[in-house]
């Protein structure tokens, strides 16, 4: 009887030290929305500003010392910022929620780098000051390229952005000739398996000068997984922008909104898709200093009638958040900053929100949600 009290004992005291062991793990850390944006004068060393679309506060001057350049363009991607240094050469990768400085590589002296696409470790940089794309590796300075330049008649292609997909990489080249555009733009397929070329996979574009970075229609959407990339000619006649789908045999392209309903090209392509809303919002500059907001219904492919904004306001760069509230860079030269618009259009700002930079700055692709 004794052994088995004791037993009944120890069992006991052995679950409750079970219950008052490893306490559970602490709940995830929740971060607001934010939006973020870089921006240069061309000159001097950038800003990286953030701002919390709910409450539109704005933390200017967040961002890690020497991360942005003069002249910087922004991805985001896998919980990464990726900061495009033009001017530096370098690309720079931050923690999106931290801002910590992650890594900086540079891309070669001379290299000035447009865009950047990820693979695993590797990143693919369209290099202008090259035959074609860069690739880096994390956490090595070794760089080598990939030679896109056989269509080039002055051996210089002029790569000027990438997306990944998959395990392919697909790469617009502009072709220009005493800085005109000459032929129609192609898109190059990069198996990174090998990093090589699939020249049975080329795709040659509409129209001259593919001139914006690439986006991808997401999915659930009429057109969902296809890329598209704003065509320029040399802009004195108007371009459109394209579309095709990608893949084993990748479709051919086709103007999907033209420069002439959009009243200039659209230099940045952002999506809402939310319960009841399917649009694609497009910064798109007009005659100088003009710029528009223009808005496209996804499933009628309808363009709004007229822009968003007032004619005081000159609409740079747009950014979608994931709660639907609409992010632009107003780069009115008296009175540049950031607004923010509801899911269904109509401006939340009062005025232009600053963003640590003197007013009238560009920013193009520098804008980020999430």
């Amino acid at each position: 009887m004794k052994q088995l009290l004791a037993l009944l004992i120890l069992t006991v005291a052995a679950c409750g030290d079970e219950a008052r062991g490893t306490p559970d793990a602490a709940p995830p850390v929740v971060f607001p929305p934010r939006a973020v944006i870089v921006a240069g004068d061309f000159t001097t060393t950038g800003v990286l500003s953030t701002i919390d679309p709910v409450t539109r506060e704005v933390k200017m001057n967040v961002g890690p010392a020497m991360a942005v350049g003069a002249d910087p363009m922004l991805r985001h991607h896998a919980g990464e910022l990726f900061i495009i240094n033009r001017f530096e050469n370098n690309i720079t990768i931050l923690d999106d929620q931290t801002l910590a400085l992650k890594e900086q590589i540079g891309t070669g002296a001379d290299s000035n780098p447009q865009d950047v696409a990820v693979v695993g470790t590797k990143l693919y940089v369209p290099t202008y000051g090259t035959k074609g794309v860069t690739v880096l590796t994390r956490g090595s300075a070794t760089t080598t390229v990939i030679d896109l330049s056989a269509d080039a008649t002055d051996g210089t292609p002029e790569c000027n952005s990438a997306y990944a997909i998959g395990t392919d990489v697909y790469v617009s080249c502009q072709f220009l000739v005493d800085f005109k555009a000459t032929v129609p733009g192609k898109v190059y397929v990069i198996d990174t398996a090998t990093d090589t070329v699939k020249p049975e996979r080329t795709i040659t574009l509409v129209h001259k000068n593919p001139f914006t970075l690439f986006e991808r229609i997401p999915s659930g959407s009429l057109h969902a997984g296809d890329l598209i990339v704003a065509t320029v000619n040399d802009f004195t006649e108007p371009g459109c922008l394209e579309r095709f789908t990608p893949g084993a045999t990748p479709s051919a392209p086709s103007c999907w909104v033209t420069a002439m309903d959009l009243g200039g090209y659209a230099s940045r392509s952002a999506f809402q898709f939310i319960p009841g809303a399917e649009v694609t919002f497009f910064a798109v500059p007009g005659t100088f200093p003009a710029a528009d907001l223009r808005a496209f219904d996804n499933p009628t492919d309808l363009l709004w009638a007229g822009a968003m904004n007032p004619t005081t306001q000159a609409i740079a760069d747009v950014a979608v958040c994931p709660s639907g509230e609409i992010v632009v860079y107003d780069s009115t030269l008296a009175a540049s900053g950031l607004r923010v618009y509801s899911s269904g259009g109509a401006e939340i700002t009062t005025a232009p929100l600053p963003i640590g930079i003197a007013n009238g700055k560009f920013s193009t692709h520098g804008l980020e949600c999430y």
